[in-house]
């Protein structure tokens, strides 16, 4: 009897230590998961900040997987452009500096998919009447050529006003 209550204890010390170590390990991936993401949101914060600066930290900007962000000042009332799609907007180009680089003196008109891609994407977000602000990062706009005074890799700041045609 005593044999069959020692294994009893042995076994239970062994399950409870098993669990024990278990928990911990959990424990620990846990922590480290959120040590992960914080170092991700902070990366993230940081790419912005380089790319666009305090503009990027504004509140309601909506930001896409691409790295592209849009802060929605008017939603206007019409339709949204499609792929192929010929579209009227004004526009003002600035670099994280707050420097303008670029302004429309009239209307612009161009075909969707015929302009940096993020412009291209942007637009396609808008409804006419709408106005707002794109951010988008080079891989969506020169990437690493320079563009008159745009240098190369440079974060670009849009403002739009997607018009009726």
């Amino acid at each position: 009897m005593k044999s069959i209550i020692a294994t009893i204890v042995i076994i239970a010390a062994v399950v409870g230590g098993l669990w024990w170590f278990t928990d911990q390990q959990n424990q620990r991936a846990q922590a480290e998961a959120e040590v992960a993401r914080l170092a991700a949101i902070e990366n993230t914060r940081a790419e912005r900040l380089a790319l666009f600066g305090e503009a990027a930290l504004a509140e309601g900007i909506e930001w896409s997987d691409t790295g592209m962000g849009m802060l929605r000042i008017e939603e206007g009332t019409g339709s949204r452009p499609y792929p192929g799609a010929y579209v009227k907007f004004n526009y003002v180009v600035r670099l994280k500096d707050g420097v303008e680089v670029q302004r429309t003196e009239k209307p612009t008109e161009a075909r969707i998919g015929q302009m940096v891609p993020g412009m291209s994407s942007g637009l396609q977000q808008m409804k006419t009447g709408g106005r707002a602000v794109l951010f988008i990062p080079p891989k969506l706009g020169y990437g690493g050529s320079a563009y008159g005074p745009i240098p190369a890799n440079a974060g670009l700041i849009f403002e739009v006003e997607l018009l009726p045609n």
